[in-house]
């Protein structure tokens, strides 16, 4: 139960970092953000509530609350890419407008036709395809449908090696084992984004789970030197802050 807790801690604490600055400001806020803002206030309270949480009385009530994080979590993730897939249509459908124009006019400056031409709809884009089975993927974690997360995680993968969503989908494919408890194979994820992705966002967070489950499988040792390391590495990142707190726990 302690390390389920630690995992939310996690997961609150680094926040929205993976994209960018708070919607919001000065500008008339849509649907969405106004809705992302008020989920982004409840993970709040719910995260206060469980930093003051002593852990000696973790037992009760601690289930509810870590549901209510991941759900929360969840959401919060899956409206800031819906806000920023609406932002990325909308200047794609200007720019395609706009390339329309330039075409109709070019061709009645050459009068290459005198018949009107229909332009056939473009070709769904290969990074929209990718979003969009990301999202779908993601889906299945927050829904604890790990199988078939981890299934469709590595058909992405496999498909976008170097995609944009290659990062999250190597960290949630290791929060999909380890939440299966098969902690070798979370490491192993959790791994692949260091690897590959060492600037990603979620490497501090990937890097903090990996001392997790080095805790996890009894290897005291081994986590005190990771907690130790995502300290050193990421000293401004709220994983640094939970790898203190594990720190400190560990005898």
């Amino acid at each position: 139960m302690r390390f389920l807790t630690a995992i939310a801690a996690a997961l609150l604490l680094a926040g929205c970092q993976d994209f960018g600055a708070p919607i919001g400001g000065n500008a008339a806020q849509s649907p969405q953000e106004m809705r992302l803002q008020a989920i982004e206030t409840r993970l709040a309270d719910v995260t206060r509530k469980v930093e003051n949480l002593n852990f000696a009385a973790q037992s009760q009530g601690i289930s509810r609350l870590e549901s209510e994080m991941r759900a929360l979590r969840g959401e919060v993730e899956a409206l800031r890419y819906q806000v920023e897939t609406n932002e990325k249509r909308s200047r794609e459908l200007y720019q395609d407008l706009d390339r329309r124009m330039t075409r109709v006019e070019n061709e009645g400056r050459s009068r290459l036709s005198l018949e009107p031409k229909i332009a056939a709809p473009p070709p769904v884009p290969p990074a929209q395809e990718e979003e969009v089975m990301y999202l779908a993927t993601f889906e299945k974690v927050r829904n604890a449908q790990y199988d078939d997360a981890i299934a469709g995680f590595e058909d992405l993968l496999q498909r976008w090696p170097g995609g944009r969503y290659a990062d999250n989908a190597w960290y949630w494919m290791g929060e999909a084992h380890y939440a299966k408890r098969d902690y070798d194979l979370a490491m192993q994820s959790f791994g692949s984004v260091l690897e590959k992705f060492p600037q990603s966002a979620k490497a501090p967070d990937a890097l903090l789970k990996i001392g997790m489950a080095q805790v996890e499988k009894k290897q005291k040792a081994e986590a005190r030197a990771t907690f130790q390391r995502v300290v050193a590495d990421f000293p401004t990142s709220n994983a640094a802050n939970v790898a203190k707190q594990r720190l400190a726990q560990l005898k």
